[in-house]
């Protein structure tokens, strides 16, 4: 998936930036979930300003494309729209949306890590301690979804609303069902998992409001793309400025 942004991306804009609020992140501390080549992670650490900014993909070549971006966007003007055509079939780079200066603070503020997001168990999630203000999960739920089935994307959800301070925000880009099927065969194993799926993408901001345990979501955008279906919704969920550690709620299945 190292030329995801190449093809989604094809002018060097990625427009859900544009959907992005300045006080979701200026100041904070902030976790990006499979953030690929890190292009998303980037543009947030130097345009909004956060305290610190982490961005974790299970796949340790994308990571190692990412850290070596960093690179890239300290060198490259904030207001810069376009790059060589190379660039973005080589590493997909973005551009900031944003006409403000840079952050003081990148990209000392920004780093990348290698790990798989998903917690082996629900005993995990009792150690799980808030750490942040905001959480971005982009496009990311359909591959937990076909790798580990329900149980596994619960466990995931439940390991965000710990992970989160009260007060924080999952920023939620969930891909449609329609999506999965284009999918469904990359392996036996996802061929089984698919069919054994019972927790549909229309279901998810109920079960995250019902069971997992935040008060309130919105949806802020669908940013338009050439590809419908790349025209997903943002949702954002936040979570109970008095919010205490509970059980996990459902997490088998």
């Amino acid at each position: 998936y190292s030329r995801y942004y190449g093809y989604r991306n094809p002018n060097c804009e990625d427009l859900r930036l544009r959907s992005f609020w300045r006080e979701w992140f200026e100041d904070k501390d902030v976790l990006d979930i499979g953030c690929n080549a890190g292009h998303v992670t980037l543009c947030v650490a130097r345009d909004f300003n956060p305290k610190q900014i982490v961005g974790i993909d299970i796949d340790p070549k994308l990571i190692s494309i990412a850290r070596k971006n960093i690179k890239t966007y300290s060198s490259s003007h904030p207001t810069e729209r376009q790059f060589p055509v190379s660039m973005p079939l080589m590493y997909g780079s973005i551009p900031s949306t944003h006409s403000s200066a840079s952050s003081s603070r990148f990209p000392g503020n920004v780093s990348f890590v290698q790990g798989n997001y998903v917690p082996e168990s629900d005993e995990f999630l009792q150690m799980v301690q808030p750490e942040y203000d905001a959480i971005l999960c982009l496009s990311v739920t359909k591959w937990i979804h076909l790798n580990w089935k329900d149980a596994g994307l619960k466990r995931f959800f439940q390991r965000i609303f710990a992970h989160l301070r009260p007060g924080g925000r999952l920023i939620l880009e969930a891909q449609g069902w329609a999506s999965y099927n284009k999918r469904k065969k990359l392996t036996e194993t996802i061929a089984e998992n698919y069919a054994a799926i019972q927790l549909y993408p229309e279901r998810f901001s109920d079960y995250l409001l019902s069971q997992v345990g935040f008060s309130t979501c919105e949806e802020i955008a669908t940013p338009h793309h050439a590809a419908k279906g790349f025209r997903r919704p943002i949702h954002v969920f936040t979570k109970p400025t008095n919010s205490c550690p509970t059980t996990p709620k459902e997490i088998s299945g």
